[in-house]
Order: structure tokens, then C-alpha cells, then sequence
């Protein structure tokens, strides 16, 4: 009775915070990035739940819901409903040429809810934001044949979100396999407008609304060998290609008439992926990692015509040491340390250059009194474009901040 009434608290909780989070989740994913113009907007990264610049196929621990490869959910503390919540605040300076601008973006990162349900079996439900569009693009162009210069805006807002049903399971004593249960929604608009200089009214206005939404899924595996008090840990994922609904609705309005209008249904395509990671626990305390995602962009459609897109290859490094033997009694030796470095080259080419990003992290994890849980901050610092074909290059620095909430649940209490 105990479990079947935790299981309804872990159903009631997860379902309101969801609706909560979700009813305004499309009006938040906030970027500033001028290449969130190109293809389905600027992806989103998922970390592992302890920040360190990666999203580890082979990372466990059983107070971290490790979304990325569901496998690890079978490791989860049988005691503890684990709860987190995450923020992020990113600061970007532009550079282009001669100019350069600086912006600043605050962004919900996931919230999710796990818990273990049964001996080898654990679950978890996630919201988390997949793509943002946040673009601002004004140019002066020149009309061929005339003497006057017109204004030419391109603006993109929204993003897509994905919904996570995850459950791992664990197989034999050192294998473990999961899938994630995936439902991909939100909206994505793009408007282009042409003025005259110094006018006031748009003579051209082309205004585009992708509303999508569809399932999707993935499957991840972990093998985990064991040898002394070390460990080495291989983690697998795969994610097929699959056609999600949409419905593009555009009106071109030409000198204050609406010339065109149409509402068109179709389907877009989410990539095949792969992933491989390696890590190696040496004790209770260190854990090195090396992740490799590919994501096969070149080959998805967009209603039926091809994307222009290119296959994207990630390339991540982490270590955590958890200071914490057991027995400290001061501060800095009940924290948690992460570093990380990574390598993306991105899903698409501008001018026959590839927009690739590289970056670093580091963070602490500080424990909350009486082990209630654990409050995870990072800081990463990268760099994405180039500045060669007159592109934009961005710098920026990024702060995460997670809270991970622990409850204990399951547990039979003995009264004398």
C-alpha cells in the first residue's frame, strides 16, 4: 500500500508540475543567436543532470536521472524520489567585422522526475526545451534600377520541447537497457518585411508559422565491468529517423493586400542518431568520460524537400570527483567537482563554412543539510562561428544552476 501510494504522489506531482511548467514553456526558449535562423533553430543542449559540457551515454549514479541514456535509470537509489529543477543564464558578445553587439538570454533547462519502481526498473518523466529561434537580421539593400535603398528584416522566435517518458531496466547483473518515450511540440515564427529607408510602413511582409507536434523515441544500453573497487562503464544510443506533424501556416501581405495565404500539413524530420561513451570509475570518488553523438541531418526532409542541412558530430570530455568519502566534516570536502570540454561541428553550413562550437566547463555540487538533496552550479565558455566570409562569430559564458531534491520513499518504518 505504502509503494502504490507513492506511486500516486510521484504521478500527481509530476503530472501538475508539468502542465505548470509546459502552459508557458513556448514563450521561453530565449537565444540570441543569429544562426538559430538556419534549419530547425539553435539545438539546445541536454547535460547530465550533474553539468559538466556533456550528455554521458555511460554516466550512473543513483541520485542522477540521466535523461540521455535511459539504461542508467536502473541504477537509481531505491529509497529516494528525486526531483530537479534548472535554469540558465547565457551572456554573448557578437562579433562581425568591424561591429560586435553583446546579449543576454535566461532559459528554463529541464524539469524532471524519476524514482525507482520496482527492483531493477526505474522511471522518469522530463520536460526540456529542443530547439529556440532568436534571431534579428536588418540589412540596406540597394534597389537595381533605382536610386533608393530599402530595409530588409528577418525575426524568428519560438522553439520546439520535448515531453520524456524514460524507463531503464536492468537485464543481467552488469547490462542494462532503456528507451525514452518522446512527444516533440511548439511553435516556431518567421517574419521577413522589406520598407523603404526612413519609412514607417513595411511594403512586403512575409509572415511564416510552423506549428508542430508527434512522437519520437530512443533506446540506450549500458555494460558495465567490474574489476577490484574500479569499474568501466560502455554506453550506447540510437535514436531512428521519424516524420513529425506539422502544419505551416504563411500570409504574404504586398502594399497593405494580402496577395498570398495558405495553410499547408505536412511532416519534418528528426535525424538518425548514434552515440558511444566510455567511463571508467575508479572508486567511489573519480569518474572520467569520452561521449561521440552523431546525428545524421543530411539525410532529413522538411515537407517533403531536402533541409540543406549537414551531419552533426560531438566530441565531449568530463571528469567528476566527488570529495565526500563518507566521513568529511568540512565544506570543501563535501562537494562534488565537475569538469568538462567539448567539440560540436553543428548541423549547418553558411558560405561554405561550417558553424562548429567548441567550450569548456566546471561546477560544484553542494549538498543540502541531512542529505535532502543537492544544489549543482557550472560555468561554461565557448565559441560558435567564425568571422572568415564576413560571418558571425559568438563568445559566450553560460551559468547553470540545478536543484535536485531527495525524498525518501519505500521505506518501512519499525515502531517499538
Amino acid at each position: 500500500m505504502k509503494s502504490l501510494k507513492s506511486i500516486g504522489k510521484f504521478c500527481f506531482l509530476s503530472v501538475m508540475g508539468l502542465i505548470l511548467i509546459s502552459s508557458n514553456l513556448t514563450a521561453q526558449n530565449n537565444t540570441s543567436s543569429p544562426y538559430s535562423y538556419y534549419g530547425y533553430g539553435e539545438l539546445m543542449t541536454h547535460d547530465i543532470a550533474n553539468p559538466t559540457g556533456m550528455a554521458s551515454l555511460s554516466y550512473s549514479n543513483g541520485s542522477v536521472l540521466n535523461i540521455n541514456n535511459p539504461a542508467a535509470l536502473s541504477q537509481l537509489d531505491s529509497l529516494k524520489f528525486i526531483f530537479q529543477f534548472g535554469m540558465s543564464a547565457k551572456f554573448s558578445r557578437l562579433k562581425q567585422g568591424n561591429d560586435d553587439d553583446t546579449f543576454n538570454d535566461l532559459n528554463f533547462s529541464k524539469l524532471a522526475f524519476g524514482f525507482k519502481a520496482a527492483p531493477g526498473y526505474g522511471v522518469a518523466v522530463s520536460l526540456a526545451p529542443y530547439t529556440s529561434l532568436g534571431y534579428d537580421i536588418t540589412n540596406i539593400e540597394f534597389i537595381e534600377g533605382g536610386t533608393d535603398y530599402v530595409v530588409r528584416s528577418l525575426t524568428g522566435t519560438g522553439g520546439l520541447n520535448q515531453l520524456i517518458l524514460s524507463n531503464g531496466f536492468r537485464v543481467t547483473k552488469n547490462l542494462s537497457l532503456g528507451v525514452n518515450g518522446i512527444y516533440i511540440f511548439g511553435n516556431n515564427s518567421r517574419d521577413e518585411s522589406i520598407l523603404p529607408q526612413g519609412g514607417s510602413a513595411s511594403t512586403y511582409l512575409n509572415t511564416s508559422k510552423l506549428i508542430s507536434s508527434g512522437l519520437n523515441f530512443n533506446v540506450g544500453a549500458q555494460y558495465q565491468f567490474n574489476f577490484i573497487d574500479n569499474s568501466i562503464v560502455l554506453g550506447m544510443k540510437y535514436q531512428p529517423k521519424i516524420g513529425i506533424r506539422a502544419k505551416r501556416e504563411v500570409e504574404v501581405v504586398n502594399l497593405g493586400t494580402i496577395s498570398y495565404n495558405d495553410t499547408r500539413h505536412g511532416r519534418y524530420e528528426v535525424p538518425e542518431i548514434y552515440g558511444l561513451s566510455l567511463g571508467v570509475n575508479k572508486g567511489k570518488q573519480l569518474w572520467f568520460g569520452a561521449d561521440y553523438l552523431l546525428e545524421r541531418w543530411s539525410e532529413t526532409k522538411k515537407f517533403e524537400k531536402e533541409n540543406q542541412l549537414v551531419d552533426r558530430n560531438k566530441f565531449s570530455l568530463a571528469t567528476i570527483y566527488e570529495a565526500n568519502d563518507g566521513y568529511a566534516t568540512k565544506f570543501f570536502k563535501k562537494l562534488t567537482y565537475r569538469f568538462g570540454a567539448f567539440y560540436d561541428t553543428g548541423y549547418m553550413k553558411v558560405r561554405d563554412e561550417r558553424i562548429t562550437t567548441r567550450g569548456f566547463s566546471f561546477g560544484v555540487g553542494m549538498p543540502l543539510a541531512r542529505g535532502k538533496g543537492m544544489i549543482n552550479v557550472s560555468f561554461e565558455f565557448g565559441q560558435m562561428g567564425l568571422t572568415a566570409n564576413n560571418l558571425v562569430r559568438e563568445d559566450y559564458g553560460k551559468i547553470n544552476i540545478e536543484l535536485n531534491l531527495f525524498e525518501n520513499w519505500f521505506i518501512k518504518r519499525k515502531y517499538h
